[in-house]
């Protein structure tokens, strides 16, 4: 793994409190992933207002802290650099909220479509794109840095969380030897788990290309989270990963906050 941390599989949802810490530790460390995944088929070519769109949200909604990734993709994830995982911290563009920063990210995101490249994969996209966020933050729970939030804006044709086994009725692009056409394959299955273990949720906005077809430039948010392992250990005891995680993250907020107040009776009552 590039990310030097274990492959995440999905395991147990967090439980409401322990989410509550998560969200918690996110704040006040701050920061986000944003995933940038344009669809580079022909059917998407970006017009003057998918360009427009898409550079507004990164001039006006990025905040510094915020890592972004592009991945573009069509029948397979990542088919400008297949050799590379586009969602890994070296390949995370930082964002500081110089200008700079802004063009660097520009100068990376692919705005013309590929005339050879067809037949959109998108499923096979869905379970690259989440279960490489979900990995960005299980590698934070085992370096016990804060978690993130995360968002994937997409731009696609293709209809986005649709129920495994992909038929041509729901999206024709689907190429023929896809797994994802099959709803029990192990690829379909994977893909179904990762959309029911992350918080997902989506907002669309309808794009009308310069020849009258359209696609969605959908956001998808997602809180942030992880995936708890508990495991049984000798003498009728067990392991698990988030709440030591959350004891070492809070602690030292926790004190200072406590400090504060501590000072602040004590100052108020000389």
């Amino acid at each position: 793994m590039t990310n030097n941390c274990t492959a995440i599989a999905t395991g147990n949802s967090v439980k409401s409190w322990q989410q509550f810490g998560l969200n918690l530790a996110s704040r006040i460390y701050g920061g986000r992933d944003v995933v940038i995944a344009i669809d580079l088929t022909e059917s998407v070519g970006l017009n003057a207002e998918g360009r427009l769109r898409l550079t507004q949200i990164i001039e006006d909604s990025l905040r510094s802290g915020d890592t972004v990734y592009v991945v573009p993709f069509a029948s397979v994830a990542n088919p400008l650099q297949p050799n590379i995982n586009p969602l890994t911290k070296q390949q995370g563009i930082k964002f500081t909220g110089k200008p700079a920063d802004i063009e660097s990210i520009l100068k990376v995101l692919p705005f013309e479509s590929q005339i050879k490249l067809n037949n959109t994969d998108i499923q096979n996209a869905e379970l690259f794109t989440y279960k490489g966020l979900a990995q960005l933050n299980q590698c934070r729970l085992g370096e016990n840095t804060a978690l993130k939030p995360q968002s994937i804006v997409w731009l696609t044709d293709a209809p986005l969380l649709t129920k495994p086994g992909i038929d041509s009725a729901t999206w024709v692009e689907t190429p023929a030897t896809s797994p994802f056409r099959l709803v029990d394959s192990p690829a379909s299955q994977e893909r179904q788990s990762w959309l029911k273990a992350l918080p997902i949720k989506e907002r669309s906005q309808t794009i009308t290309t310069d020849n009258n077809r359209t696609y969605q430039l959908s956001v998808v948010d997602l809180a942030p989270t992880v995936q708890e392992f508990c495991t049984p250990t000798p003498g009728d005891n067990e392991t698990c990963l988030v709440t030591p995680y959350l004891a070492k993250l809070l602690l030292f907020p926790t004190l200072i906050t406590i400090s504060l107040i501590v000072a602040g009776c004590f100052g108020g009552n000389t």
